[in-house]
């Protein structure tokens, strides 16, 4: 249904291109915009993206941490209790005291691989008793190659967010020009997600928070027969890692292996198990 409903906005807009204005067409336009909207199986729209503020525990200082647009509501509608959420890509942090904050409970887990990001993410979210592993996250278990990345607004020679298993293409160089990837990669540890949770003694995994930079193929790989409730994915919509898997490739797998696309974000994907979709 998302198929047609995209085939059909793109004629519209094809008949923008030769036409605008035409208030007929604007019309099509918001129809097809809440048909889109109709599909998804959460009503809740994503969040905006950037920084929050947040308490150290037991101190008075405010550190600036970065949020992704997964909204915390899309758990409760779709009716799931959190025990286990991965936070995979972490960054600084952020998300996964997000996660903590609003399901105390739950055993959360934030993955980052560049190991200087993976100090900040150790900082930030020790205090509230959530474990920080060094390692990237995808299809094996062994050394993988990491290209840091570094932002020159800020030209402080901290490792940025950009960093990954793949190289940056043209037009990602293009697009994000302040952006700088190492030519040389290092070498960091990669883990699947079915060993870890074997080692981490986890057997079901209820939401994964996927923002790895070009290797999210790569991680819905590693699952194995660990398969989460919840998947929220960032999936660029353009080809911006060299040699990495394409988002249709990453639908197709996860389709393939169970999941129903719950929300199409423009960038960002929400999955839901298939299994779970007649209890809503």
């Amino acid at each position: 249904m998302y198929r047609v409903a995209r085939r059909t906005a793109r004629k519209v807009l094809q008949r923008i291109g030769r036409r605008w204005p035409d208030q007929r067409l604007l019309d099509e336009i918001e129809l097809l915009r809440a048909r889109i909207d109709n599909l998804r199986l959460v009503r809740n729209p994503a969040q905006q993206d950037g920084e929050f503020g947040c308490l150290v525990p037991g101190t008075l200082e405010e550190r600036r941490l970065y949020q992704s647009r997964f909204n915390m509501s899309w758990i409760d509608e779709l009716r799931i209790c959190p025990r286990v959420i991965l936070d995979i890509g972490s960054y600084d942090g952020g998300d996964s005291i997000r996660f903590k904050s609003r399901f105390p409970d739950a055993r959360i887990i934030a993955f980052e691989a560049d190991p200087e990001r993976h100090v900040l993410v150790a900082a930030n979210v020790a205090p509230l008793g959530i474990a920080a592993v060094n390692a990237a996250v995808c299809d094996r278990d062994g050394p993988v190659v990491w290209y840091q990345a570094f932002d020159a607004r800020f030209d402080d020679g901290k490792a940025g967010s950009q960093g990954s298993m793949y190289r940056h293409s043209a037009e990602c160089k293009q697009r994000y020009d302040f952006v700088r990837q190492s030519e040389t990669p290092i070498t960091v540890a990669g883990v699947r997600i079915d060993s870890f949770c074997r080692q981490a003694g986890i057997d079901q995994v209820d939401v994964a928070h996927i923002d790895v930079e070009g290797a999210e193929y790569d991680v819905v790989a590693g699952l194995g027969d660990v398969l989460p409730k919840l998947l929220y994915v960032e999936a660029a919509p353009f080809d911006a890692w060299v040699g990495a898997k394409r988002p249709g490739e990453l639908h197709r797998r996860l389709s393939s292996s169970g999941y129903l696309l719950a929300a199409d974000l423009l960038g960002d994907r929400l999955y839901l198990r298939a299994d779970l979709a007649p209890l809503l």
